[in-house]
């Protein structure tokens, strides 16, 4: 629901600020007052576009604010989005600059417009007299008769089909991986085969190629190694005056103070352990420099290995301690390939159990549409026969079509005016009056299922008039009863039936036109003002009693009867919102 909408230099309106409410509010006022600006401010909120000659002219800058209530489906969308909530209210802003350039926020947040219509995706449900995206779009035909039907619930026969029909996709998926020529089969079989040969006369296996490198270098500086090892063993044992032999002279000196002086006899246990790890060292050396082996062969045999893996690795892709996997991989393909007969003959039948599986449940899919459709069909009917359109004929095609993913229906919404009349497409409709009709009766139907929170009627009473007028009003006020709806209207019939009624007023102040908002909370303003709407500049006393009459009727419709609350209890379907 919308909370409040905030205007500020946005065509003709220079700043309004005007709170809203549940169920179905009214805005009225005179032509170019700026009442479908009000419309045009919340489709930008909506995530619609933005243009520079909606800026009243002269400003530098329109802005446009809207405060909704959080709802289920809105706190998702906003986790989603990467947006936090904060409290029960979204606060969303636009702006739009002399230079063409736009910017939005979501709850203070910069967001991208794309980022924008994903989080007020299905919210807000614009139409105009002539015009109505999700009711006169084919495609979504489809989607309304099993909304209508039921039939889109998570344990329905549209899931039961959608999940038949993915098992397919997926046997399908699997014929593909067998599928291609004999010959490019053979072809592949052969190169696989080269390959898991090589693989496995190579016998790479992981962490080898570190194991290979630590040797290179070791055989590589085999004669570097030598020399220092012998400098090494030359300082320490070898040689005249070596660091054994000073260590020695060492310990016998101490030894002898000892004899005099017992303190220093840990001094001496220190240096006979010293003496005995360096003599060890020595001998690790000695038989390390024995052990140093220059074989220039086998640092050859090692370097063509060490290539071999690698090259294996760059060749298919992986790391050298990834070709063991990589052999097992190509493996399990080849085996698939020629054992390819076999297998597709499995999956071929899997696919026939799968394609009659799916036949089963398109069938009931189309059966439940159909019963779907006809009650759809009787209920429309029903709603225009109260709309002065009894001879009018309103039915639901349904066609064979390939299966997709949401059915083997093709299915269109078609309309006769009159008798003998052969039905067509709801696009091709050219009355204005019948049009409006015919949108407020699949509206008015299809109310507790429709998944928007706000309807916005610009007009969609146009060519109506008479008792018709009251009718639609009636049915209006009954769509918002499943929603927020708000409703730009000529018709007074209609306006009498809101719950909040806001009259847009233009003023001519040096020169310029400015706009302003009036809440009517009073029935004595409602009353006024729909005498205005009935007979114009100059309002009369006739036209006074005649409004009074209007919200008396308006009234007695909206009371409660005996035994029944005054709004719909909504069921749990109807209480998904956007």
């Amino acid at each position: 629901m919308i909370r409040s909408l905030r205007v500020r230099n946005f065509g003709v309106i220079e700043e309004i600020e005007v709170e809203l409410g549940p169920g179905l509010t009214v805005v009225t006022g005179e032509t170019g007052a700026g009442k479908s600006m009000l419309l045009d401010a919340l489709l930008l909120l909506a995530g619609g576009r933005a243009d520079s000659t909606m800026l009243r002219a002269g400003c530098d800058e329109a802005s446009v604010e809207g405060v909704f209530a959080l709802s289920a489906g809105l706190g998702t969308r906003l986790e989603e989005s990467g947006l936090g909530s904060v409290g029960d209210e979204v606060l969303v802003r636009r702006t739009i600059s002399a230079q063409g350039r736009g910017r939005a926020w979501v709850n203070g947040c910069l967001v991208t417009v794309s980022v924008l219509q994903q989080v007020m995706r299905g919210f807000v449900d614009i139409a105009g007299q002539l015009e109505h995206a999700s009711l006169y779009d084919e495609d979504n035909h489809r989607a309304l008769v099993d909304r209508f039907g039921g039939l889109d619930a998570e344990e329905g026969p549209r899931a039961a089909y959608a999940r038949r029909f993915d098992e397919r996709r997926q046997v399908l998926a699997q014929l593909a991986e067998l599928g291609g020529d004999e010959r490019e089969a053979r072809s592949r079989v052969e190169f696989l085969r080269f390959q898991v040969k090589e693989l496995d006369a190579a016998a790479i296996k992981p962490g080898e190629e570190g194991q290979l490198e630590a040797t290179r270098r070791r055989l590589a500086g085999a004669a570097r190694l030598q020399s220092l090892a012998t400098a090494a063993d030359d300082v320490l044992s070898s040689r005249d005056g070596s660091a054994s032999d000073l260590l020695q002279e060492a310990c016998q000196r101490v030894a002898e103070m000892e004899k005099i002086d017992a303190q220093v006899g840990a001094v001496r246990e220190r240096l006979t352990a010293a003496i005995a790890e360096l003599d060890e060292g020595c001998r690790t050396l000695s038989r390390y420099l024995s052990a140093i082996d220059h074989d220039p062969a086998q640092l050859r045999e090692l370097e063509e290995r060490l290539d071999l893996s690698r090259t294996l690795a760059r060749k298919h892709g992986v790391s050298s301690d990834s070709l063991a996997a990589r052999r097992d991989e190509l493996a399990r393909e080849l085996d698939q390939l020629e054992r390819r007969g076999e297998l597709r003959g499995e999956v071929e039948r899997a696919l026939g159990a799968a394609d009659e599986a799916l036949a089963r449940d398109a069938a009931a899919l189309s059966s439940a549409r159909h019963t779907a459709a006809r009650a759809l069909e009787r209920r429309i009917s029903e709603c225009l026969g109260r709309l002065a359109l009894k001879n009018a004929r309103f039915s639901v095609e349904l066609a064979p079509a390939a299966p997709g993913p949401s059915g083997a229906d093709q299915v269109r919404f078609l309309f006769s005016a009159n008798p003998g009349e052969p039905p067509r497409p709801l696009e091709r409709i050219a009355s204005g009056g019948e049009a409006s009709r015919v949108m407020l009766a699949i509206k008015a139907v299809l109310a507790s299922t429709e998944r928007v929170t706000v309807s916005v009627l610009d007009e969609v009473d146009t060519g109506v008039g008479g008792a018709v007028a009251d009718v639609v009003g009636r049915l209006i006020r009954d769509v918002s009863a499943h929603r927020q709806v708000l409703c730009i209207t000529h018709l007074p019939q209609v306006a009498a039936h809101a719950n909040r009624h806001l009259r847009i007023e233009k003023r001519l102040s040096q020169g310029r036109v400015h706009s302003s908002v009036e809440v009517l909370g009073s029935v004595e303003a409602r009353s006024e003002e729909l005498a205005r709407m009935l007979s114009g500049a100059e309002v009369s006393r006739e036209a006074r009693a005649a409004a009074q009459v209007l919200l008396a009727g308006a009234a007695r419709a909206e009371a409660p009867r005996p035994g029944r609350g005054k709004r719909h209890v909504r069921t749990a379907a109807e209480r998904r919102t956007a």
